[in-house]
């Protein structure tokens, strides 16, 4: 596996911070307990060196949970490398 294409997602509580392999899994826990924590404060994705690679929008999605959209990536000086 290359090194430079591995991610997390991470979700900052405020209180706490937890770490997700997809945004999918990031999703679900958030949706699952919605009741206990409430809505995070920033969920965003970054590269295995700790580089966020982009934040993501905290969405409501009509039927009581929420979805994760994709922002834009975030260039950060002369590094960028987009994942594909």
């Amino acid at each position: 596996m290359r090194r430079d294409v591995v991610t997390e997602v991470v979700v900052d509580w405020g209180d706490f911070v937890e770490t997700f392999d997809t945004p999918l899994q990031a999703r679900e826990y958030i949706n699952a307990n919605l009741d206990e924590y409430d809505l995070p404060v920033a969920v965003w994705l970054e590269d295995s060196n700790g580089r966020k690679k982009w934040d993501y929008s905290i969405v409501d999605d009509g039927a009581g949970g929420i979805e994760l959209i994709a922002g834009d990536p975030i260039r950060s000086g002369s590094y960028f490398r987009p994942i594909h």
